[in-house]
């Protein structure tokens, strides 16, 4: 009898030690975070409140099971893209630290529109790292069958946000080619009850008098401060209120940049003539304002050209665009500052800088050296090194796709040149024809200028072969891939060409923020960076070796 109720003892303590059932989740030792969500787009336009989803999830699944809810997440952005909702990164943060270790939502859709993330809540599950998922809308169970159903609701997440934005785009373009508003006001302009651009009474003549300054050869700093002692004000919005509105560098760069106010209204690749569809009233001629952006002719990929840097006319390019003042949030100016030889004037030395204009801007007209960025750049290649066999693993797939994108441009390149390579022979022995039998014609036709030409196609036809060909074997492998990064730091030291500079830096770095100290920018100042995917990525989940310098 003994022996037997030591056998039931060990019986006891085996089962008691069984994981358990996927229902029988001991709740009382979880900690669950409450997560609500709602997209500020028009993907999420019918989706309930954060208030109701909270009000929800607290009735429904948190009061009636009595879970204990140590933090609420609330996020007011698109799920759509991965890796851009802060609340969102914080949460698997938590997670994977082991703070939070349950996760309430009113949908799964709440959590992720994309396969990313979506991916990311499931491989939580897989590991244990996240014990427990409820949701007031849908039944989760942690099994099998319980997370196949759960990817296939993020997959049906991820195709409704696709379809809806299809639908949109395509809603939106039918509007553009009609010259309808389509939610994004233009200075100077109301839209009547046909959604259709008209003079607005109050800033119509204010805003064609900018682009007649600029006409007359005034600076974009000179036409700003113009406009911001006129008293002026926006109605965003059909039928709102109008609003002070205080023009900075951006602004009145964008504008004078606008084919809308020459007539032709632009929308992503979409555009049409407003002056077609229907009474239309520009401000600026098309002369004038191909003048003013330095385009001269009517030539589509210069016009097109203008709403971006021209950077062959440009020589401060260095992170154009990608550094930002601290104390106002707005791009900073990027300039050189020349040193000449007093006899020669040849430039002997230039300094860079990035200075803010920003009107109003308490460090405005302050410059910091650009030394600041690049040391900021090197740093982070000393505190950070890429090598782990999963960031290489993710960077070979990435070039993959990018080697595919490109041998497939060089197989429509080859593919031109062939057709006309022969087209060109044959018009070449034609017309060798043509002038063995009318020699009179002889002077009307340049052999040699043919030859030259199909000599020239050839070239560029091997050259592209070639190119294809080299494609695949350019993808670096890991032990390569850990030589080149281990040697940035030293690489970027080393750079005096601007331009690889440039490129260098843009391939991990999305922009640079510089933040004044007490003094402004010559002293004190902090540099804080974003980065580009999928080095954020890597960074978020600890997938780097730390202290590479």
């Amino acid at each position: 009898m003994a022996e037997l109720t030591s056998t039931q003892r060990l019986l006891e303590l085996l089962q008691a030690n069984q994981p358990k059932a996927p229902g029988d989740i001991d709740t009382g030792t979880i900690n669950y975070a409450l997560y609500a969500r709602k997209s500020t787009t028009s993907e999420d336009r019918q989706a309930s409140s954060i208030e109701d989803q909270v009000k929800e999830c607290m009735e429904k699944v948190v009061v009636p099971n009595d879970l204990n809810v140590v933090k609420v997440y609330e996020e007011s952005f698109s799920a759509k893209i991965a890796d851009t909702r802060d609340e969102f990164k914080a949460l698997i943060n938590e997670i994977e630290n082991g703070h939070i270790d349950g996760l309430i939502a009113w949908h799964p859709d709440r959590l992720a529109r994309n396969m990313k993330e979506a991916g990311a809540i499931i491989d939580l599950v897989d590991r244990g790292v996240l014990k427990d998922l409820r949701f007031p809308t849908f039944t989760f169970e942690n099994t099998p069958a319980g997370k196949m159903l759960l990817g296939i609701t993020f997959v049906m997440a991820k195709q409704y946000s696709e379809h809806l934005a299809e639908s949109v785009d395509r809603g939106n373009k039918r509007a553009v080619e009609d010259g309808e508003f389509i939610g994004k006001f233009k200075h100077g302009y109301t839209v009547d009850i046909n959604r259709t651009f008209q003079p607005d009474p109050r800033n119509f003549t204010k805003v064609k008098h900018m682009f007649a300054m600029a006409v007359e050869g005034k600076s974009q700093k000179q036409i700003r401060e113009w406009i911001n002692v006129q008293g002026y004000t926006v109605q965003k919005r059909p039928g709102g209120e109008y609003e002070p509105h205080k023009w900075d560098k951006d602004d009145v760069s964008k504008l004078i940049r606008d084919p809308h106010y020459a007539g032709v209204h632009k929308w992503g690749k979409n555009f049409t003539d407003l002056v077609d569809a229907y009474e239309f009233e520009a401000m600026i001629s098309v002369d004038d304002f191909l003048k003013i952006n330095k385009v001269d002719s009517l030539n589509s990929s210069k016009i097109l050209a203008i709403s971006r840097p021209r950077s062959g006319n440009i020589r401060a390019d260095l992170l154009r665009g990608k550094v930002y003042c601290g104390a106002c949030n707005k791009t900073l100016t990027s300039m050189l500052i020349d040193k000449r030889d007093k006899e020669t004037k040849e430039i002997i030395q230039s300094r860079y800088y990035y200075k803010c204009e920003t009107e109003g801007c308490d460090v405005e007209g302050s410059s910091a050296r650009a030394g600041l960025v690049v040391d900021a750049a090197q740093q982070f290649f000393q505190d950070y090194l890429f090598i782990t066999k999963g960031n290489y693993a993710h960077f070979v797939k990435e070039a993959e796709k990018e080697a595919k994108r490109k041998s497939a441009e060089f197989d429509s390149i080859i593919a031109r040149s062939k057709i006309t390579i022969a087209n060109k022979e044959k018009s070449y022995e034609k017309t060798k024809e043509l002038i063995l039998k009318n020699p009179e014609l002889k002077e009307h036709y340049d052999l040699d200028k043919y030859s030259k030409e199909i000599e020239k196609i050839r070239k560029d036809f091997v050259k592209a072969t070639k190119q294809r060909d080299n494609i695949k074997s350019a993808i670096p492998t890991f032990e390569e891939y850990l030589k080149l990064l281990e040697t940035t730091p030293v690489i970027l030291g080393k750079i005096r060409d601007m331009k690889v500079m440039d490129a260098l830096l843009r391939i991990f770095f999305s922009n640079f923020t510089i933040t004044p100290g007490e003094k402004g920018f010559r002293k004190g100042s902090t540099v804080t960076i974003k980065l580009n995917e999928p080095w954020e990525g890597f960074v978020v989940a600890n997938d780097f070796v730390r202290g590479a310098g």
